[in-house]
């Protein structure tokens, strides 16, 4: 049963609720604007009220009217926050209990249908003067019928039970969308002069946002990335947005107009302050959030991009999201060319990482979001995505094809000079690329180069190819291709000497 209040509630007359037009969802907040058909209640000395209704989660002090007549001005407005029923889920909810009764009513009626028929068979086992076949007959088709007409009472009972259940959860809900746990803002809005009929403003409100989602593929064979971008949003506002003009930014607005003033440089000593400490903690500990999962809808029209001063907004069209759904809707679809090169750090381990290279024309900004990497269709990593660059350096996991090995040919310590003055370091060592794929490939080597940090450390360094000379001056590199099932070997010798009173460290690699 549903209780009488909920009853009385939805007799009750509702302020109506503005009707959202336009919408830019940022990361973790939203501006919504609204035009709202308001009824004018007449006061003293020229001054009418309007009354609005507006989401909880709006902040007050951001409440910006639109343009108004020449002689009509906002006074004041005042806030006031109550609880109201949620009458576009109790619509729903009344259809949706309404069919399960009837859908209850059907299934009572069959039950009925089936104790009667079961009733009659079972009278005819009452003793009557037949034959002994006859008899046997109509045991026959008696137990034959029983046995279908209790299996299918069996099967209503169960599916009973089940609308049953469904009814009590309905009911819940009803209960919840009749205002036991919904609030909202009662706006009264102040105005002097000729009274309207419509008023247009906008709002920051909080409890939604938009997150970005990613999809790269490499195909490092046609030398490029097919990428996807997509958005996951969600809107708790307690009201459905229909077919609003939607927007997503990709930065969160600063509503600061003007810059900070400098404080003076003040040299004392330290205190310490532990309460302040607590306090920032405790701030801290607030602006954590909670991440919610997504749920897919196509998009009716391809999003078009607007750039700002400070920040780049999608233009999304025309666009309907329901209060609590969390919905992706697609970006933009690309195929970047790419340099794709193994990369190979012996000195970590032997594994070949897949690099590529990627650099346009004109910078690209490509929020922070989760992202799925894959390789030729199969999935390698879920990681975190950004870009606000020409250029970028992604992997794509490792190559189980192409690997590389330090062996080490030779290592001694010594003496050298007259007197033995001082001393001496040897290492000679192998870097082995093997490539087991059916095709060639190419890769990067990078190792880390040994550097003196003393003046009196003179160091000397060979290897068979020549290291590749880059800016880095921590890094060797050696680049080039290794055929199908081939080998490539890369041939380092370094020595070093130092007085003989210096204590050497020679580093984490000797």
């Amino acid at each position: 049963m549903i209780p009488v209040s909920v009853f009385v509630l939805l007799l009750m007359p509702l302020t109506a609720w503005a009707a959202p037009v336009q919408v830019t969802l940022f990361p973790a907040s939203a501006v919504v604007e609204e035009v709202a058909r308001v009824t004018p209640v007449a006061g003293e000395d020229g001054f009418t009220s309007y009354i609005l209704t507006l989401p909880d989660q709006v902040d007050p002090a951001t409440l910006r009217f639109g343009a108004l007549p020449r002689e009509t001005t906002i006074a004041d407005v005042t806030w006031i926050s109550r609880q109201e029923p949620n009458q576009e889920a109790l619509t729903t909810l009344n259809s949706r209990l309404a069919a399960l009764k009837a859908q209850r009513n059907t299934l009572l009626a069959e039950q009925a249908g089936l104790r009667g028929r079961i009733s009659f068979w079972e009278a005819q086992n009452k003793p009557v003067e037949q034959s002994i076949a006859a008899l046997q007959q109509l045991a026959t088709e008696t137990g034959q019928a029983l046995e279908a007409n209790t299996q299918k009472l069996l099967i209503l009972d169960q599916q009973l039970e089940e609308v049953n259940q469904a009814i009590t959860r309905v009911e819940e809900e009803i209960n919840q969308a009749a205002g036991q746990n919904r609030r909202v803002w009662e706006v009264t809005v102040l105005s002097h002069g000729p009274a309207v009929q419509e008023l247009s403003f906008d709002y920051t409100m909080a409890d939604c946002g938009w997150t970005p989602l990613y999809r790269l593929e490499a195909r490092p064979q046609e030398k490029v990335i097919d990428f996807s971008w997509q958005a996951k949003v969600w809107q708790r506002s307690g009201q459905n947005w229909s077919q609003v003009a939607l927007h997503l930014a990709t930065m969160q607005p600063d509503f600061r107009g003007e810059p900070g003033k400098l404080r003076p440089w003040e040299i004392q000593p330290r205190v310490v302050r532990k309460a302040a400490a607590m306090d920032a903690a405790a701030g801290a500990m607030r602006m954590r959030s909670t991440p919610e999962e997504a749920a897919v809808s196509a998009a009716p029209a391809a999003p078009q991009e607007v750039r700002y001063t400070t920040y780049a907004a999608w233009d999304m069209g025309k666009r309907s999201l329901p209060a609590g759904e969390t919905r992706v809707f697609s970006l933009k679809k690309e195929r970047w060319p790419a340099e794709f090169v193994h990369l190979l750090r012996p000195s970590v381990d032997a594994k070949a990482y897949v690099q590529a290279k990627i650099s346009f024309d004109e910078p690209r900004d490509f929020p922070k979001g989760s992202a799925f990497f894959l390789i030729d269709g199969a999935t390698v990593d879920q990681r975190q995505f950004a870009l606000s660059d020409t250029k970028s350096t992604l992997f794509f996991g490792v190559d189980p094809f192409l690997t590389c090995k330090t062996t080490l040919r030779d290592k001694k310590t010594g003496d050298k000079g007259l007197f033995k003055s001082k001393q001496t370091f040897a290492r000679q060592w192998d870097l082995v690329i093997t490539n087991a794929a059916p095709h060639a490939l190419t890769y990067r080597l990078e190792e880390p180069k040994p550097l003196s940090r003393d003046e009196r450390i003179k160091l000397n360094l060979t290897s068979t190819p020549p290291a590749v000379q880059e800016d880095d001056p921590n890094i060797l590199i050696w680049e080039g291709s290794v055929n199908a099932g081939a080998t490539q070997k890369v041939s380092v010798a370094l020595t070093f000497e130092a007085p003989e009173d210096l204590h050497i460290d020679p580093g984490r690699y000797w």
